[in-house]
C-alpha cells in the first residue's frame, strides 16, 4: 500500500491494549493496521499503526484521532497540581457535594466520596457576589491579584479552575479573575467555570472547571508530541480529536475543553456503528464495543444515539454533552481470579497492553478472558493473528492452573473453569446492556445487537441470548469499528446558554433573538477551524419540565416555529413515553438553550463488501459449546452477498473474531455485515 500518489482519511483509536488505525485510500478502499499500544507514549502506538499499512506521510490528507489520554489521567490520578479560585464562603463545595442514592431511591449511607482533586490548602476565595438575577451583590473590589498569585505558585499549581457563584448568568467577575490569574501565571492553565459550562448547578459546573484544569496540562503535552511526532514525519495534514459530543474538534478546541474527550474512543465506535446500522437498514441497535480493557455500550433509537449532559467520571460530575455511553472493566484482557470468599471473579483489572494476556506469550501469567476463548477453541492456537500475534495455549493453560494450586490440574477441570470465566464475562456484560436499555425504559429485545471491538463478535451472541435479543449485527472490520467513526465524524460546536422560565410568560420573538446570537457564535467558531459556512449545520434543543419539576427532558426546537403549540405537543408527547403519563394541564419552563453546530466533512462511499472467492473454510478443530464440537473456521475475506452459515461457526477477520453458537443463522447482508439470527425465545 505504498502509493504516494494516493490520498488517506485516516482514523485511530487508541485502546488500553491495541491501537487500531483505518486508512480510507483511492478507488474506496479500507485498510487497516492493528499494534500493541504503548502506555504512557500513546503517540508512538499511533506512528506505529502509520508505520505497518506504509502510507507516504504526503498522501495523508485528514487525520482523525481518538484518545484515552483525559480518562486514564483522571483514573490513575495522573492529572496536574491543581488550584481552585472560588467565591468567599464555598471553598468547600467540592468536599460538600451531594449523596449518592442507590437503586430505588435512597441515600447510599455508606458510601464515602474520594479525596477531592484539589486539596483544601489548594482552594482559595475572592471577596465578590453575583445575584442569581445577575445583580452585583458585592463587586470585585480591592482583591489582590499579586498576592493571590504568590500563593497558588508557592503552592506548585500547573492548572487553576476558577469558578466563582453565579458566574452562569455574569461571568464579568470569572472572566476578570481568569484574566488576571493568566497574566501573572502564564505557565499555568487557567479555567473559567462558564466559559466552560454556563449552567445552572454550582457543584457540578465548579466539579467540570476542576475537572478540565486538572486534565489540561497533560492534554496539552500529548497533543505538542503527537504533533511534533506527525511533523517530524511530514505529515501536516489537520488532525483533529474525537469529542464525548460525537463529534470532532480541533487540536486547539481540544486544548482547550480537555474534559470533552472522556470516552473519545468509545465514541468512536457508536458514530461508525450508526453508519454500519444505516447499510444494513437497521435503524434501533445496542452497540457493544469489548475490547482488550472494557465494554462499552450504548443505546441508539432511530440511528440516533442518546446524549447526556449531567454526566459523572469516576466520582466527579461532569457538565459537558456525551453520549449516553456505559462502560465496565471487561475486555478480553480481563484478569480472571479467585475472590476471598472462594468464588470465581472476572475484572475489572486487566492485563492491559503489557504484559497483556498469558496466552499472548509477553509476559503474562494471570488467567484472563482471552485465555479462556483460548483453551475452549475460539481462538487458534499457532496460527499468525492480526497485529503479529501468535498464540500459545500451553501458556494460557498454565495461568488457569495456577487459579488453585491444590486442586487444578485435570484438563477437564481447566476447561470448566474457561467456561464458568466466560458466563460469568457474559453476565456482566448483559447487566451493562441492561443499564442502558431496561434502566431507562427500553426492552432490549426490540434491538439488534451490533458487535464490534477486538473481543464483542465474539461474545455478542451469547449475550444477546442472555438477553433474549435475537438478531445480532456484526460489521466489517469490527476491531477497528471506532477508528472508521472518528474518520467519517464531522467537526462538531455545542453551545448552552441558561435562559427561560414559564412558558406562558416568554416571547417566542425573545427566544429567537438569543438562538439567532448562539448561531453566530457557533457558525464563528466553525470557520475559525476552517469549515466554510456552506457545510454548517446548526440544530436547536430547549431543555423543557413541568412547572415544579427538578429534572427537564431535551426537546428540538425549529426556530420557525410560530408559537409555543409544537413545543407543547413534543414535551407532553416525550414526558408519557418516558415516565408514562403526561399533565398537559400544567405549565411548562425552559431551563437551557442547546445548540449543537455541525461542520459537515465530506462522508467517502466506503466499500464493505469484500471481495469473496474461493473456499472460505480454513479448517475445522474442536470448539467448547457445552460439548466438545467439530466447529468449521471460515475466513471472511472470502465470503459475498448471500453466503449463510448454521452455528456453530467461527468467521475469522483481521482485528476480530465472530463465534456464532448452536442454533444462530449467519448471513452475508448485501451491506458487507453479518447478519445473525438466534432462535432466542423468552
Amino acid at each position: 500500500m505504498n502509493d504516494s500518489q494516493a490520498s488517506y482519511r485516516i482514523g485511530v483509536d487508541v485502546g488500553g491494549t491495541f491501537t487500531d488505525l483505518i486508512a480510507y485510500g483511492a478507488g474506496g478502499v479500507l485498510h487497516s493496521a492493528k499494534v500493541p499500544s504503548l502506555p504512557g507514549e500513546q503517540w508512538r502506538g499511533v506512528l506505529d499503526a502509520l508505520a505497518s499499512l506504509g502510507v507516504e506521510p504526503a498522501s495523508i490528507r485528514a487525520f482523525v484521532h481518538g484518545t484515552t489520554i483525559a480518562t486514564n489521567a483522571l483514573l490513575e490520578r495522573k492529572g496536574a497540581t491543581t488550584g481552585l479560585v472560588t467565591t468567599e464562603g464555598f471553598r468547600d463545595l467540592l468536599e460538600i457535594g451531594k449523596g449518592r442514592r442507590l437503586v430505588g431511591g435512597l441515600f447510599d449511607p455508606e458510601w464515602q466520596r474520594p479525596a477531592p482533586l484539589v486539596p483544601r490548602d489548594r482552594r482559595l476565595e475572592v471577596p465578590e457576589r453575583i445575584a442569581a438575577d445577575g445583580s452585583v451583590v458585592r463587586p470585585l473590589d480591592g482583591v489582590d491579584f499579586d498576592a493571590l498569585a504568590e500563593t497558588l505558585h508557592g503552592k506548585g499549581v500547573d492548572a487553576v479552575a476558577v469558578a466563582l457563584l453565579n458566574s452562569y448568568v455574569d461571568d464579568a467577575h470569572e472572566q476578570a479573575v481568569t484574566s488576571e490569574l493568566a497574566r501573572r501565571l502564564p505557565a499555568a492553565a487557567i479555567c473559567g467555570s462558564a466559559a466552560l459550562t454556563p449552567e445552572r448547578g454550582e457543584f457540578e459546573r465548579t466539579s467540570t472547571a476542576v475537572l478540565n484544569a486538572y486534565l489540561t496540562p497533560v492534554m496539552h503535552a500529548y497533543l505538542a508530541a503527537l504533533e511534533k511526532a506527525l511533523l517530524d514525519r511530514d505529515i501536516s495534514a489537520p488532525v483533529n480529536i474525537m469529542g464525548s459530543n460525537g463529534g470532532a474538534m480541533t487540536l486547539a478546541a481540544a486544548a482547550e475543553r480537555c474534559a470533552g474527550t472522556f470516552l473519545s474512543g468509545p465514541v468512536g465506535g457508536v458514530t461508525g456503528a450508526v453508519r454500519v446500522a444505516a447499510s444494513a437498514g437497521v435503524e434501533d441497535i445496542i452497540t457493544f464495543d469489548m475490547g482488550g480493557t472494557s465494554t462499552d455500550v450504548a443505546l441508539v433509537q432511530g440511528l440516533a444515539p442518546r446524549m447526556s449532559h449531567d454526566n459523572q467520571i469516576d466520582a466527579w460530575p461532569l457538565k459537558m454533552p456525551q453520549l449516553d455511553i456505559h462502560t465496565i472493566g471487561a475486555g478480553g484482557g480481563s484478569m480472571v481470579w479467585i475472590q476471598p470468599d472462594g468464588t470465581l471473579g472476572v475484572g475489572p483489572r486487566s492485563a492491559g497492553a503489557v504484559p497483556g494476556p498469558a496466552g499472548y506469550g509477553r509476559g503474562g501469567t494471570e488467567p484472563t478472558v482471552s485465555d479462556a476463548n483460548l483453551l475452549l477453541g475460539r481462538l487458534p492456537a499457532g496460527r499468525t493473528l492480526s497485529g503479529g500475534l501468535e498464540l500459545d495455549a500451553e501458556k494460557a493453560r498454565c495461568a488457569f492452573r495456577s487459579l488453585d494450586a491444590d486442586g487444578i490440574g485435570e484438563d477437564d477441570d481447566i476447561v470448566a473453569l474457561a467456561s464458568a470465566s466466560l458466563r460469568i464475562a457474559v453476565a456482566r456484560m448483559a447487566g451493562a446492556v441492561r443499564e442502558v436499555s431496561v434502566h431507562r425504559g427500553f426492552d432490549p429485545r426490540d434491538f439488534t445487537l451490533l458487535g464490534f471491538g477486538g473481543a464483542g463478535p465474539m461474545h455478542a451472541m451469547p449475550v444477546a441470548e442472555e438477553l433474549g435479543i435475537s438478531r445480532v449485527l456484526v460489521p466489517r472490520f469490527p476491531g477497528h469499528l471506532s477508528a472508521l467513526g472518528q474518520m467519517l465524524a464531522d467537526l462538531r460546536r455545542d453551545t448552552v446558554a441558561a435562559w427561560g422560565g414559564r412558558v406562558s410568560d416568554l416571547s417566542i420573538d425573545a427566544l429567537r433573538v438569543r438562538s439567532g446570537a448562539m448561531r453566530d457564535d457557533g457558525a464563528a467558531r466553525l470557520e475559525a477551524d476552517g469549515m466554510p459556512r456552506d457545510r454548517h449545520r446548526h440544530e436547536f434543543t430547549l431543555d423543557v419540565r413541568y412547572v415544579g419539576q427538578s429534572f427537564t427532558l431535551p426537546i428540538r426546537w425549529n426556530p420557525e416555529d410560530a408559537d409555543w403549540t409544537p413545543l407543547r405537543s413534543a414535551f407532553d408527547a416525550r414526558h408519557e413515553e418516558t415516565f408514562g403519563y403526561a399533565d398537559p394541564a400544567n405549565d411548562i419552563e425552559i431551563v437551557n438553550v442547546r445548540l449543537v453546530s455541525i461542520g459537515e466533512v465530506e462522508k467517502p462511499e466506503v466499500d464493505f463488501m469484500p471481495a469473496g472467492g474461493g473456499d472460505p473454510l480454513i479448517e475445522r478443530r474442536q470448539v467448547w459449546f457445552g460439548a466438545w464440537i467439530e466447529t468449521p473456521i471460515i475466513d471472511r475475506e472470502r465470503l459475498a452477498a448471500g453466503w449463510r452459515v448454521v452455528g456453530p461457526a467461527i468467521v475469522e477477520e483481521a482485528g476480530g473474531t465472530t463465534v456464532a453458537p448452536p442454533g444462530w443463522t449467519v448471513e452475508v447482508d448485501a451491506s458487507g455485515a453479518l447478519m445473525c439470527e438466534g432462535s432466542v425465545r423468552w
